[in-house]
């Protein structure tokens, strides 16, 4: 489970400038569990029950959802995927004390468990305990989308040079593993040094040919360097090692986006959904689309269907600030981008959103303070245009003449 700071979005070029559009979210890369049909009832299966708590969950119904897979493990505790997944959705509705409990039950039960050790490093960075969100997130690795919340969490712990120092040296130690070659390239692309990422992310297919989370992660640097053709063709080829993945569909509908193939995208998302709505990336471009289409108020209930699943969730607090914002809400752009900041801390591109709410206002002190905030930012573009905006704010200085 990738932590919501931690999601990447798509072209800050486009985004961060006054009464800028939203702009759609990235995906990393995770494995979908299966589905069976739905019987009768609540399935008796584990397939089935994690598809009929999906189904309740599309249905807007997360907490029947979670009653359900309650009563489903106490009468299936042999079934970790099920529990794992209950834990997620203790997650999705912010209930972190009982998806904490959840994960360290599966632990204690099944011992050693990867996917799960990953959840917890979630959790904990979710409640601001970084030391203990770092050492379950470090026993996950490697080749894992805890690499990305590693970036985050060694940030906010500031020895993020030291992280980066260490990975490269695991790498370059154990050239044979693919492994740590994807974790190399997911570093890179987490601080923004794309061409670095795309050779680490090829050493780890010359390793291992085909692997989807090599695959998703090339598509994420070729889209960073604009590169969309070679992107689409990335996610294609994530796709036809996992037929139907969810976050390689939601990148290949991105791309699709930025290429000006608003349909196809659409489509692909809506496919998406269907396939894991308690997941909110999907929703989040469906309702950029809405945006892009002129249709504000549409875009905003999608807004906030993504956080009712996800409220860790970064691009959906920083899209609908933008749209409260640029619509002159003023009140409430400050109250979702203030949460979302709270959520995920040290994002830069809500920091330069919120300054913006605070100059339009006339609040320049406060708007300088949320700009000082982003020249602190990962990504250049981000820290460029808060440099900016700080310089259009401060009077210049008197020039001295000089004597003749």
């Amino acid at each position: 489970m990738r932590s919501p700071r931690l999601v990447l979005g798509l072209a800050f070029a486009g985004l961060l400038v006054i009464a800028a559009p939203p702009v759609p979210a990235l995906a990393g890369f995770v494995v979908n569990p299966s589905s069976a049909q739905i019987s009768h009832g609540f399935p008796a299966d584990p397939k089935g029950a994690v598809r009929a708590a999906r189904a309740l969950v599309a249905a807007g119904r997360l907490k029947q959802a979670i009653a359900r897979l309650k009563l489903y493990t106490v009468e299936h505790p042999r079934e970790i995927g099920v529990r794992r997944f209950l834990g997620d959705l203790y997650y999705r509705a912010g209930e972190l004390g009982r998806a904490r409990q959840t994960y360290l039950a599966i632990v204690t039960d099944f011992g050693g468990d990867r996917e799960t050790y990953n959840r917890l490093g979630s959790v904990y960075a979710s409640e601001n305990h970084i030391n203990q969100a770092i050492a379950y997130f470090d026993k996950s690795l490697p080749a894992a989308d805890s690499v990305i919340d590693l970036v985050s969490l060694h940030r906010r712990k500031g020895d993020l040079a030291s992280f980066i120092v260490y990975t490269r040296a695991e790498a370059l130690a154990h050239p044979n593993d693919p492994g740590l070659q994807d974790d190399l390239g997911q570093v890179y692309e987490s601080v923004k040094q794309p061409r670095r990422a795309e050779r680490a992310f090829l050493r780890a297919l010359a390793l291992a040919p085909g692997n989807a989370g090599a695959l998703n992660g090339l598509g994420l640097t070729m889209l960073d360097r604009g590169f969309l053709n070679q992107a689409v063709t990335d996610f294609q080829e994530c796709l036809g090692e996992l037929p139907g993945d969810y976050k390689c569909t939601n990148n290949l509908a991105v791309a699709d986006l930025d290429k000006g193939h608003t349909a196809t995208a659409e489509s692909l998302l809506k496919m998406a959904h269907a396939k894991r709505p308690e997941l909110p990336e999907a929703i989040v471009n469906l309702g950029y689309i809405r945006d892009e289409r002129g249709d504000w108020r549409g875009a905003i209930h999608r807004y906030v269907q993504a956080l009712a699943v996800g409220p860790f969730w970064r691009d959906a607090y920083l899209d609908l600030g933008i749209d409260y914002e640029r619509h002159h809400l003023y009140a409430l752009a400050e109250s979702v981008l203030l949460k979302g900041i709270a959520a995920v801390p040290y994002d830069g591109a809500m920091h330069v959103v919120l300054g913006q709410t605070y100059a339009d206002q006339g609040k320049r002190r406060l708007a300088l303070a949320q700009y000082a905030l982003a020249t602190h930012a990962l990504d250049p573009h981000v820290r460029s245009v808060a440099k900016r905006l700080i310089a259009a704010l401060t009077p210049a200085s008197p020039v001295p003449r000089h004597e003749r």
